[in-house]
C-alpha cells in the first residue's frame, strides 16, 4: 500500500491552476450549450405554434419534445453544479480531499475527473452500496 500512498498527494499550485482553468472552460462550454438549447427550443416553439394553428398536431409529441429538451438541460445543469462545487473547493483549499475518508485523491483521478469528490476506493464503496 505504500505505493498507493505516494500517488495520493495534494496538487501543486500549478496543477490547481490548470484544473481551475479546465473547470472554467468546461463551465463556459456548458453555459453556451444551455443557451443554444434554449434558443433552439424557443425557435422550435414558434414554428410548432404556427404548425399547430394550421393543423391541430399531437400534443403528446410536443410534451415528449419538451421533456427531452429539459432533461438534456438538467444533465448540463447537474454538471455545472459539480463544477461550481469543485471551484469552491479550490478556493477554500479543500480541493482534492476525499469527502468520505479525508485522504488525498490521486492527481491522475483528478486529471480524469476534475469534479471528483471521492477517492477511487470510497467511490467504489458508495456505488456498491447504491447498487444493493
Amino acid at each position: 500500500m505504500p505505493s498507493q500512498e505516494k500517488k495520493r498527494r495534494p496538487l501543486s499550485s500549478d496543477e490547481l491552476k490548470t484544473v481551475q482553468a479546465k473547470l472554467l472552460e468546461r463551465k463556459q462550454e456548458l453555459w453556451n450549450d444551455v443557451v443554444q438549447d434554449l434558443q433552439a427550443d424557443a425557435k422550435n416553439d414558434h414554428q410548432e405554434l404556427i404548425d399547430t394553428i394550421r393543423d391541430q398536431g399531437d400534443a403528446g409529441l410536443e410534451e415528449l419534445r419538451e421533456r427531452t429538451v429539459f432533461s438534456l438541460i438538467e444533465i448540463k445543469h447537474n454538471e455545472l453544479r459539480t463544477i461550481e462545487d469543485a471551484l469552491r473547493r479550490i478556493e477554500s483549499g479543500d480541493y482534492g480531499r476525499c469527502m468520505d475518508c479525508g485522504h488525498w485523491i490521486s492527481p491522475a483521478r483528478l486529471k480524469a475527473m476534475p469534479h471528483a469528490v471521492r477517492c477511487r476506493r470510497c467511490q467504489a464503496q458508495k456505488e456498491k452500496v447504491e447498487r444493493a
